[in-house]
């Protein structure tokens, strides 16, 4: 469960799937962001229909390679859907033909029947927005780094929201004033919300 609501932002930034096309001089730094960005989704997803892991492996670089080959014809278009959607179509497809290819029944893939779109998409949906989530901490996390107090920062708001113990237990814990730790809270809450705000513009 999410911390705080989804952005209501429907839109990818295009900036990152044009830089994917051949001739752009950024083209191979891009595809290690575009890698770092979607290879985990697609492999959660994989793992959570109950792929073993040599079928996950095989499938994030069966999906990757298959966008890469397409790149440069490829066009994003905001007003027809989500990337997120595209994405989820390609990776349900080539599970499908992975498993053709296999010799194995294509009736259920994993624990999922290609037939139950609605369990398709809300398991998908789930495993983008807890790897977005994930991306945000790790960010706010890394933001909070510098130096000891606002290490004990993010501990209070770690400790406040995601451990739920109480303000009087946190602070008592790392030698703050319920104040300062009502301020953690809400301050890096903030910082929280505007970093996944931001991913869902960026990662669709």
């Amino acid at each position: 469960m999410s911390v705080f609501p989804p952005s209501s932002s429907s839109n990818t930034r295009a900036s990152l799937l044009l830089r994917l096309r051949p001739g752009d001089p950024a083209r191979e730094v891009a595809w290690t962001e575009f890698y770092d960005l979607y290879a985990p989704i697609i492999s959660g997803f994989a793992r959570r229909v109950g792929a073993d892991s040599t079928e996950v492996e095989d499938l994030v670089q069966e999906v990757l390679r298959a966008f890469f080959s397409v790149s440069p014809e490829f066009a994003y278009d905001p007003a027809k859907g989500r990337f997120r959607g595209y994405l989820k179509t390609c990776v349900w497809h080539k599970m499908g033909e992975m498993h053709r290819k296999a010799g194995r029944e294509a009736a259920t893939l994993g624990r999922l029947a290609p037939s139950d779109d609605n369990a398709i998409e809300e398991t998908w949906n789930d495993v983008w927005e807890t790897e977005k989530l994930h991306r945000a901490l790790a960010a706010v996390r890394e933001r909070y780094a510098n130096n000891p107090d606002r290490q004990r920062t993010f501990r209070a708001f770690e400790m406040c929201t995601l451990l739920d113990r109480s303000t009087e237990t946190v602070a008592a814990q790392l030698g703050m004033s319920e104040e300062s730790v009502r301020a953690a809270k809400s301050r890096v809450g903030k910082a929280l919300r505007e970093t996944y705000e931001h991913l869902d513009t960026t990662t669709g």
